[in-house]
């Protein structure tokens, strides 16, 4: 058996202790980074339109609306954004509510909102199943220019307070989506 001298012994732990130093490094540089990655991923999927929790979203239902395969009833509706005239609910505050049974169906109606230049909008849903769509506004005038959006919608002044799980009272608009525009699905 060959003896090690004690500079070889020195150097043969240094090593050694060297190599398991920068493993650790390695694995406390990799750990923030990743820790980095995941913290800039949260940020980055920050959604333009806020919807209920107890509203399902367009991930968990397909609907045609938004793929340019609706029918000729709606398309005509919704084919191209027309401008209104005097813009007065562009900066209002909007709760666009799903009675149907088509699932995310607000949601969705949220988005297409957004692309006409209505940003303030929120997804809910409604208890009750409408027929048409129903344009309620706080405001006499406000809400006007989005009934041509809709197929035969209604407008009307006042508030909606039943049928409805979030408080409304926050909304200058309220939107609830009936069977007239589900698509017809």
């Amino acid at each position: 058996m060959k003896k090690q001298s004690a500079a070889g012994l020195f150097f043969s732990i240094l090593l050694k202790a060297v190599v398991i130093l920068l493993g650790l490094v390695i694995i406390g540089f990799g750990i923030f980074f990743i820790i980095k990655v995941v913290k800039t991923d949260k940020k980055d999927k920050t959604p333009t339109t806020t919807v209920s929790d107890n509203v399902l979203t367009e991930a968990e239902a397909h609907d045609d609306l938004l793929y340019e395969t609706a029918t000729e009833a709606t398309e005509e509706a919704v084919t191209e954004a027309p401008q209104p005239a005097d813009g007065t609910s562009y900066n209002k505050n909007i709760l666009v509510l799903n009675s149907t049974d088509v699932t995310g169906l607000a949601g969705r109606w949220c988005g297409k909102l957004n692309e006409y230049g209505y940003t303030n909008t929120t997804a809910s849903d409604f208890s009750t199943l409408q027929e048409t769509t129903r344009v309620v506004a706080k405001e006499e005038g406000v809400g006007q220019d989005l009934v041509q959006y809709f197929n035969g919608a209604s407008y009307e002044v006042g508030t909606v307070t039943e049928g409805v799980s979030v408080d409304t009272s926050a909304y200058d608009i309220v939107i609830i989506i009936g069977t007239a525009d589900n698509d017809g699905q």
